[in-house]
């Protein structure tokens, strides 16, 4: 377990790189401290795991260490939405998110201020505040991401993430078969909006799964020594996050040699299985029909290498 000092350092770190390192560093060590002061855990034994609990997993996290906490405290933090714990969480995630997620992504910066200073504000509320009750636990493994989705289909409320796997569906769907695979979700975001997401000049969501798909794909390229020539890195970049893994792929078959589109769709394949083991659906099957079609036995063996997923 990190201890609270190490906590700090490492957040101080975080904030020089964000260039306005005095300000960031004193503000997350001004929130740290007073949570600590209104726990009255400043004596405590278990004062860092208690904290870096709370800004892990929020304050839900609070519920394990009841019996360290005194009993008027406790019952005052964890009622509602208005006491100074909450406030305090918020205010740390929104630090964070400016400081950790922003810093090399201005545009996700933007996209947030335009929910908490816009119309939206009420939207952009309720999600700062689920991220101070549960932490990371919505997050997923690309927090800008998450944020962004949990920001634009404003009808995944909590309870529907408590009760449901909707969010984990479109998670799923969306980090496998790109931007366009939004409408079958369709219920659960405003039409204008899932329109204005859906063009990809002017959409944030096309940004940040640009983001996500980047850091699977450009070393699966270099890994099967494809060359960037021609701009075809972005290329089959955008292509597979507007269209998904093999759509996105199948798009850009004609830009590289057959070897070579092959050696990458196995590499794909391959993380696919890794990162979810029943990937293999119909779509899957009818993309591998089309190929052996075309191209014979060497399909064949890559349909039977995805059976085997």
């Amino acid at each position: 377990m990190a201890k609270y000092s190490d906590f700090l350092s490492m957040q101080s770190s975080l904030s020089k790189t964000h260039g306005n390192s005095n300000v960031d560093a004193s503000a997350i060590t001004s929130i740290t401290n007073e949570i600590i002061h209104v726990l009255h855990i400043e004596d405590h034994e278990s004062r860092d795991q208690i904290l870096n609990d709370l800004l892990e997993s929020g304050r839900q996290s609070l519920v394990k260490y009841q019996e360290d906490i005194k009993n008027e405290i406790y019952a005052d933090v964890m009622d509602g939405n208005h006491n100074r714990l909450i406030i305090l969480l918020k205010m740390y995630f929104q630090q964070k998110w400016e400081t950790q997620y922003g810093t090399y992504n201005p545009w996700f910066i933007s996209f947030l201020k335009k929910y908490q200073n816009g119309e939206n504000r009420n939207i952009y509320e309720r999600v700062v505040t689920r991220t101070a009750e549960y932490g990371n636990t919505y997050m997923k493994n690309y927090s800008i991401l998450s944020i962004i989705l949990q920001l634009l289909f404003e009808s995944i409320d909590d309870e529907c993430l408590k009760e449901t796997n909707i969010f984990n569906d479109l998670w799923f769907t969306i980090t496998n078969d790109g931007l366009t695979s939004i409408t079958k979700y369709s219920d659960y975001i405003i039409e204008d909006v899932m329109n204005e997401q859906l063009n990809k000049s002017q959409s944030t969501l096309f940004q940040a799964l640009r983001e996500y798909y980047r850091q699977a794909i450009f070393p699966l390229l270099k890994q099967n020594n494809i060359v960037d020539e021609h701009n075809l890195y972005d290329l089959i970049l955008d292509n597979i996050t507007e269209h998904g893994w093999l759509v996105g792929l199948q798009k850009t078959r004609n830009k590289m040699p057959w070897k070579s589109y092959i050696g990458l769709l196995e590499s794909i394949l391959s993380f696919l299985q890794q990162k979810t083991p029943v990937f293999i659906d119909m779509q899957l099957q009818s993309t591998f029909n089309k190929q052996h079609e075309k191209q014979g036995n060497h399909s064949l063996t890559i349909i039977l290498f995805c059976l085997q997923l």
